[in-house]
């Protein structure tokens, strides 16, 4: 694909080199957080800066970032085997970036019937504990749906 005109006249400027060139590294390590990371959580983060060889992302809600901090480390190491130059990613939280607007409603998750009388005869061989308690709940919250 042949540069835009705005992009050869940006290129003709020697002070603008060093900005280019930044903008290029971050555009490029945002391409591989988003060949890295899940679609739905991809669609919710931004790469925005490259300082002192630390990624710094920014994440449209506390969800989206708590996930994406999870991933922090397979995401520095991934990062790291394609070239990039990265210590450690940083994850920062942007509410109303933009980035949540097309976040699909969250769908009521079904267990199959298999599974749900798997959990109940754990239920019944269990003995009184937190645990037990903490199934109870999760059948009851089930069964209500």
């Amino acid at each position: 694909m042949q540069p835009s005109k705005v992009g050869r006249l940006l290129a003709l400027d020697a002070g603008l080199q060093p900005v280019i060139a930044k903008a290029r590294e971050i555009n490029a390590l945002s391409k591989l957080c988003f060949d890295f990371l899940p679609p739905g959580l991809a669609r919710l983060i931004r790469a925005v800066n490259l300082r002192d060889r630390q990624l710094i992302l920014l994440a449209a809600s506390p969800a989206a970032a708590a996930k994406l901090k999870l991933l922090a480390e397979p995401l520095r190491t991934y990062v790291l085997e394609q070239g990039a130059e990265v210590n450690s990613v940083s994850v920062r939280v942007q509410p109303g970036s933009g980035l949540a607007g097309d976040v699909p409603a969250r769908q009521p998750v079904r267990l199959p019937q298999g599974a749900l009388d798997a959990l109940q005869a754990l239920y019944r061989r269990l003995p009184d504990s937190p645990a037990r308690v903490a199934l109870k709940t999760l059948l009851d919250h089930h069964v209500k749906r």
